[in-house]
């Protein structure tokens, strides 16, 4: 139980610095320089600069309906840490907002200063969500609709993000011009390689060996929560000579998170060896082609 509590109190601890430093990244840099990159805050930017409405208090107002959405859509998947992340950043916003001039740091008339505000703006805005994403969190949004209309249409998410995304960009690009457009993609760009380097990890895949004795519900879990394959292998203790089977499967970083806590339900005493994997070929990974 103190584990868990532990385990808890880091996850929420990480998620919050992630808050923070994608609030830096919003409030400070893409907000005052007009740049609407798509999801809700490129939303609240545009009714920021149209009607002079909170930017953190819009997004909360954008956001808390579609969270509730989301919690009768998915149940628990969209709970505590949803929450605690919509809110958050909505405040941790207009706090810097409120309380540091961006302005007098970077003078955005300028050209040449322009380009800080995407680069900048999209590594703090992807640090801070990879961060959050990397330990359960999340900050609501538009994702919420792509994964909804998923669920009905079968698209693929990442396409109805983009078609969300690509939407609102339009959208900025009516009222504040093709040149903030441009900036908008380069920022979205930048954050979301930022993302998958901090969310997926330098290695992108990895090799996971399983050993427990809880084998049967583990290659359930693997075969039909994580929608993978995997090869057993007979293996044998050196200290009880007891014989069991150990499984052998290639995951992708958030596979191996989301694995590591089904596993822990089921089994918390059960031995697992990740280690780095080169380069994976065949079904589900690259093609032999």
């Amino acid at each position: 139980m103190k584990r868990k509590v532990k385990t808890l109190a880091i996850d929420y601890f990480v998620i919050n610095l992630g808050l923070i430093i994608a609030a830096i990244g919003i409030g400070l840099f893409i907000v005052p320089a007009r740049i609407v990159s798509g999801g809700v805050t490129g939303i609240a930017t545009i009714l920021h600069y149209t009607f002079n409405l909170s930017i953190g208090t819009t997004m909360l107002f954008i956001n808390i309906p579609l969270f509730l959405i989301g919690v009768k859509t998915f149940g628990k998947e969209y709970g505590a840490k949803t929450l605690f992340g919509i809110i958050m950043l909505s405040f941790y916003i207009d706090l810097f907002r409120k309380f540091v001039e961006i302005d007098n740091v970077i003078d955005f008339t300028k050209g040449s200063n322009f380009l800080l505000a995407p680069l900048f703006g999209g590594i703090l805005i992807g640090v801070g969500l990879g961060l959050i994403l990397k330990f359960g969190g999340s900050t609501g949004g538009t994702d919420i609709i792509a994964q909804m209309v998923n669920k009905i249409t079968k698209i693929p998410v990442g396409y109805c993000m983009m078609m969300n995304d690509t939407i609102i960009i339009i959208s900025g690009i009516a009222i504040f011009g093709i040149e903030k457009g441009l900036y908008a993609i380069i920022a979205m760009f930048t954050t979301n390689v930022v993302i998958n380097k901090i969310f997926e990890g330098v290695g992108y895949t990895k090799m996971v060996y399983i050993i427990s004795d809880k084998y049967e519900l583990i290659r359930e879990i693997i075969l039909n929560d994580i929608k993978k394959g995997g090869t057993a292998i007979s293996a044998k203790g050196l200290y009880t000579d007891d014989k069991k089977s150990m499984i052998m499967t290639v995951l992708k970083n958030k596979e191996i998170r989301d694995l590591h806590a089904l596993i822990k339900q089921v089994d918390p005493s059960a031995f697992i060896i990740i280690s780095e994997v080169y380069e994976v070929l065949g079904e589900g990974f690259k093609s032999l082609d």
